[in-house]
Parts: C-alpha cells; sequence; structure tokens
C-alpha cells in the first residue's frame, strides 16, 4: 500500500484503497483527481484558519471516497446534525496516526483493510468500540466478525477479486484455475496488481486446488509453489492502479487480468470489448472501521459506523459503487446482485488473507514477488 512504513506492501506501489486507490480511476474521472487535490489544499487552509471541525472521517482515495461523498454522505446528513469533514489517503493512514499525538489525532474515524487493521492493532492506534453502543452488530454475518476480531474496528464493506477479460480473446475465464489454462497461456497475456501482491498469490492459491481452497497460503513449504503458479500466467502488465489496468487492455498488451469488482463493475462499460466474471471462490479485501486513538468524539464516531452498518445505509451506497456489504439484510442492485454474497454461507467463498499468519512470512513472500517483477 502507498508509503506503507511497516514494509508490508514491499513494492512500487504508493497508493492505498485496498485494495484498496484500490484506487481503480476510469476515464471519466479522470477530472477528479485534480478536484481532490484542490480540496484538499483548501482542507488545509481552513484548518489554518481555525475553522471548526465535523467529525473527521477517513476514507481510500479515488474512486472510493468519490462515491463514499456520493452515496453515504447525504444520507448522513438527512438525520444527523454532525457534519461529516471527509479526508482522503491511502498507505500513509496509519503513520498519519503514528506521528500525532496520542491525544490529537488527525481524523477521529478511520477506514482500514485487513493489512492496516492489523499493524494499526500492533501499535494501539485504535479505540476500543463499545459493542452495546453498535445497535446494528447483530445484523453483521457471522463470517465477518470470525475472521477478524471486531474489538477495535467493524467489519462494513470490501470487495472481491474479479477477471477481466477480452471478448474477442480466445479465452472464458471463469476460474482463477482458468488463468492457468493453455488458453491463457497462448493469449496476449495477463495483468495483475503488485501494490498488494497477496491477492494474486491467494487467487494462485485458490486456483491450484492442492489443498481445499487457499490453503496453500498457509503451509509455507507451498509458498514457492504458489509464486510459480503466478509467474506461470504469463504475466505481461504489472500494476499499481486500474488506470494501468484499463491502459493495458487499450494497448493490446494483455487479454486477462486479476482484478477488484469494486472498480469494475461499474466502470467496464466505460471500455470497449471487455467483459468480466467473478469466481465463485475467490480473494478479496474487507473493511474495518474503527475510531482512532486519542479521539474526543468516541460516542460520535461509534454512532457514524453504526450508520455505516445499517441495512437501509449500505443498499443505498451500492447504488453508488460495487461493494460487498456486512449486513446480512442489505439488498444490492440488480446488475451485481448475483455476485455479491448475501448470506453468511456465499459469504465463506471469498478467501480473506489472514495477517495474524501473513505477518510472519510477508518479507520473504514480498521479496520473492517483486524478484519475479524484476525478471520477467
Amino acid at each position: 500500500m502507498a508509503a506503507d512504513p511497516e514494509g508490508v506492501a514491499e513494492t512500487s506501489e504508493t497508493r492505498a484503497e485496498s485494495p484498496a486507490d484500490t484506487s481503480a480511476v476510469s476515464r471519466r474521472r479522470l477530472l477528479s483527481a485534480t478536484a481532490v487535490g484542490s480540496a484538499t489544499a483548501l482542507a488545509g487552509c481552513t484548518d489554518l484558519l481555525g475553522a471548526e471541525q465535523g467529525l473527521r472521517v477517513m476514507v481510500w482515495s479515488g474512486n472510493y471516497a468519490d462515491r463514499f461523498e456520493e452515496g453515504v454522505i447525504p444520507q448522513w446528513e438527512e438525520e444527523h446534525d454532525v457534519e461529516i469533514d471527509l479526508r482522503r489517503g491511502w498507505g500513509e493512514v496509519l503513520e498519519e496516526i503514528r506521528n500525532a499525538p496520542a491525544d490529537d489525532p488527525p481524523f477521529d474515524v478511520t477506514v482500514t483493510e485487513g493489512n492496516f487493521y492489523y499493524l494499526g492493532r500492533q501499535d494501539d492506534l485504535f479505540e476500543p468500540i463499545d459493542v452495546d453502543n453498535i445497535s446494528n452488530y447483530d445484523e453483521i454475518m457471522d463470517f465477518y466478525t470470525e475472521i477478524r476480531d471486531p474489538e477495535y474496528g467493524m467489519p462494513v464493506d470490501g470487495a472481491p477479486c474479479t477477471i477481466i477479460y477480452r471478448d474477442d480473446a480466445d479465452v472464458d475465464p471463469e476460474t482463477w484455475a482458468d488463468l492457468s489454462s493453455e488458453a491463457v497461456r497462448n493469449s496476449g497475456g495477463v495483468g495483475i496488481d503488485t501494490s498488494f501482491w497477496w491477492f494474486p498469490m491467494y487467487a494462485a492459491a485458490i486456483g491450484m486446488d492442492d489443498r481445499e481452497g487457499d490453503g496453500e497460503m498457509y503451509e509455507p513449504d507451498l509458498h514457492e509453489d504458489v509464486l510459480e503458479t503466478v509467474e506461470n500466467w504469463g504475466i505481461e502488465e504489472w500494476a499499481s492502479s486500474g488506470e494501468e489496468i484499463w491502459q493495458a487492455f487499450e494497448n493490446g498488451v494483455i487479454d486477462v487480468a486479476q482484478w477488484y469488482y469494486e472498480q469494475t463493475a461499474y466502470d467496464i462499460d466505460d471500455y470497449d470489448g471487455l467483459s468480466h466474471t467473478m469466481p465463485e471462490q475467490t480473494t478479496g479485501y474487507f473493511n474495518n472501521w474503527c475510531v482512532v486513538r486519542g479521539t474526543d468524539k468516541q460516542d460520535e464516531a461509534e454512532e457514524f459506523i453504526d450508520f455505516l452498518l445499517d441495512a437501509e445505509v449500505q443498499s443505498q451506497w451500492a447504488e453508488s459503487i460495487p461493494l460487498m456489504f456486512s449486513n446480512e439484510n442489505v439488498e444490492y442492485p440488480d446488475r451485481v446482485a448475483d455476485d455479491l454474497p448475501t448470506t453468511d454461507e456465499e459469504a465463506r467463498n471469498v478467501a480473506f488473507p489472514d495477517w495474524e499468519f501473513l505477518a510472519e512470512h510477508r518479507r520473504d513472500l514480498s521479496r520473492e514477488f517483486t524478484s519475479m517483477q524484476q525478471s520477467s
């Protein structure tokens, strides 16, 4: 992830969306980046002038932030007097908290995916959440509270990995195993994410079938086999953003790609001749929302996180962005309803990396992954 001070994502990537900017910038949003930069500069001037702050909420930059502002903030403002001071960030999120005085954090609420949630808890960067203040807690699918202890962050939203492919190529991938097929090997090439190297690896492990699901990732002796599987996909684009993936397709560099559903499902129609399919068994990221240590707005922060867990809020949010959500009563738009999990059983088909285990092996895996990229 962006600056990644802990060295977890030891690649050339310097962004932050978990995945995910899981910052996939479509052509129609290129002007958004300029607007964001201007808004950030103005926000800094406002802070210097001592303007009264609302609840400061950090979200992933890029289209995630754009669609959060479009799909979430208006819902909040309809029912609450507390204004949201939206901040956008990526790999620098944890470092900003670390560098701030313990009693004067840079924001009050932050999004984290599995990697950041693990690292933040190691450094005591989050306040424990009082579950008694989370009225929607019992509506969270059990799986999402099992994969990570929610004491310091409520599971709200995320995205599975999907396979993008060119319609006129002689490929029709339906599972991650298909990326190892002869058809894909004979294609123009494959694009993958290098910023979050663990997702291509988890996708490869799921496709290998030597162990159940993603089991290969939890046997260190099999890590070399997983890396070899990724390498044999025939990678022609080592991408650090969604924009690079879309450009690689437009330039005829690749015919297939591993990417993220949240950046694909609503954007793919912007590009001619491309389709995507989400394997029934896949990997992906999930965001836990946390109260930042030292905030003097603990109650407001918990109220906001509880709001994000509401089924109606998540259902309306899904109209703006094709995320998967944690509330068992969420209703998705028809165009994505068949792809995203609506039951606990369906959610268990998504293999989320377990950082309690992966952290021990991250440096070796990252080094091997980077070496593979450099030698390709």
